[in-house]
């Protein structure tokens, strides 16, 4: 938890993003709002050096005599996709062709995947394993590259020929398997997710084209539980589908629609420590949460062109991490948010507060 006292104290110091419309209203950082207890909190925003970094005494004179900020500015471009793990958060940046890492403890950021001969060059979705090894899908190269936690290369493993168009990649908690997400061709069979083990030796294949369960139309992405629970976002079949580690099929939630549950231009897919499930609708601007039966619980964010926490214009892929984290891309705005897991008793002691008890 200590990363996220340093970010807490870093918001405490920084601005927020200027504000279109609504200028009344306050941005949501509780989710439900009290007197409902809250669930979820906004923690920050994450963009440059300045979101984990509070300014020296030197910087803040500089800053008032010239008017330059040297800490502002985004690390990123491009943010398409996002992962965490010990506090560090991986972004990857399609435009720099790079993975840009905030450290949070340390409050520094680094860059890795530009040094030959081993560098990104489309860097389109992360996963990380229990031991913090880094997996970059990269559809350029069509490949997967893995780094340890720190960007060192560790290896590659081609694609193979059969891999229509790559588009995310998952990975269980031990590291043995790791799974690829085949979107396909457009009028094709050939959507279907890859699983590989850990020397990138092809292991199954998982699906086809179709609307039964254990068939895809279109799969997005993919992320695995720490018991070993495949989840599978279903785009085009509007629904997430649940899978154990040997690839048996075990449910399915969720049908097009714009009410609650439904789900209309679905577009990342996150899963939680405690089994919790978090799909974002680049339609509906905001993330759903649901549990493993499928029933939803919440839904936070919406679309407001303000860009303050919880207002989004084009919502793009999620992570979660061990920590109780839930992160969301905005491709619009260029940023990553993180929200955090409230406890009953954190949640139930901020009604508390807004009470005045």
């Amino acid at each position: 938890m200590v990363w996220i006292a340093c970010l807490l104290l870093v918001a405490g110091c920084a601005t927020g993003p200027s504000d279109v419309g609504d200028e009344d209203e306050p941005p949501q950082t509780l989710w439900p709002k009290p007197p409902t207890q809250p669930r979820f909190e906004f923690v920050t925003m994450l963009q440059g050096i300045s979101d984990i970094r509070v300014p020296t005494e030197e910087q803040r004179l500089k800053q008032r005599l010239t008017g330059v900020d040297e800490l502002k500015g985004k690390a990123y471009h491009t943010p398409s996709a996002v992962a965490s793990r010990a506090g560090r958060v991986y972004v990857a940046d399609t435009l720099q062709n790079a993975i840009v890492v905030f450290d949070i403890p340390r409050r520094r950021i680094f860059t890795f995947g530009r040094r030959e001969p081993n560098s990104v060059q489309r860097p389109q979705s992360l996963a990380i394993d229990g031991g913090g090894l880094v997996y970059v899908l990269d559809t350029l190269l069509k490949s997967v590259l893995v780094f340890d936690s720190l960007g060192l290369h560790l290896k590659t493993f081609k694609l193979e020929d059969d891999v229509v168009k790559p588009v995310d990649v998952a990975v269980n908690k031990e590291g043995t398997q790791v799974y690829v997400v085949d979107r396909g061709s457009l009028r094709g069979d050939d959507h279907k997710i890859l699983v590989y083990g850990a020397d990138g030796t092809r292991l199954s294949i998982l699906g086809s084209r179709g609307r039964e369960p254990g068939q895809f139309d279109i799969p997005l992405a993919a992320c695995v539980h720490t018991d070993g629970t495949l989840a599978v976002l279903d785009a085009g079949n509007f629904r997430v589908q649940l899978f154990d580690q040997n690839g048996e099929f075990i449910r399915e939630f969720g049908s097009a629609g714009t009410g609650p549950g439904n789900f209309s231009r679905p577009r990342g897919l996150a899963i939680d420590e405690t089994g919790l499930l978090y799909v974002s609708d680049a339609k509906f601007n905001n993330f759903q949460v649901f549990n493993q039966e499928g029933e939803l619980l919440m839904a936070i964010g919406g679309m407001k062109l303000r860009g303050g926490p919880g207002e989004y214009a084009l919502l793009g892929r999620m992570g979660a991490d061990e920590l109780g984290h839930v992160f969301v891309t905005d491709l619009f705005f260029r940023k990553v948010e993180v929200y955090r897991r409230l406890s009953d008793e954190e949640g139930q002691a901020l009604v508390a507060r807004s009470n005045g008890t």
